[in-house]
């Protein structure tokens, strides 16, 4: 799918919480941190949507965005960017990042 900025930011508005991902085929950490990443959303936050995309295809979005790196990920609640992380980030440091915005959400 590939978004322009202005959809992209009507879209996380409509949501209550989302969690952005951005990547790339030919990226090797891109390829091993996406399963675990949404395994860790699917299983611990449920109620966060997580949008996969890919940077080449929505380079202008990734760029308007700063994501500058992949992957990228950005955490969005109620509207606003809470987290972001570009490059490597381990799975025990993003979950305690997304963890305090949920439970303030969603209790």
């Amino acid at each position: 799918m590939q978004y322009d900025v202005f959809a992209w930011e009507e879209f996380v508005r409509s949501m209550d919480a989302v969690l952005l991902y951005l990547h790339n085929d030919t990226c090797g950490v891109c390829n091993v941190l996406h399963p675990q990443v949404r395994d860790l959303v699917n299983g611990r936050f449920p109620k966060i949507n997580m949008v996969d995309l890919d940077a080449v295809v929505n380079r202008e979005l990734a760029a308007q965005l700063r994501m500058l790196s992949i992957p990228g990920i950005i955490l969005y609640v109620d509207g606003r960017e809470v987290f972001r992380a570009n490059g490597m980030i381990s799975l025990g440091e993003l979950e305690q990042k997304i963890a305090r915005p949920y439970n303030l959400m969603f209790g």
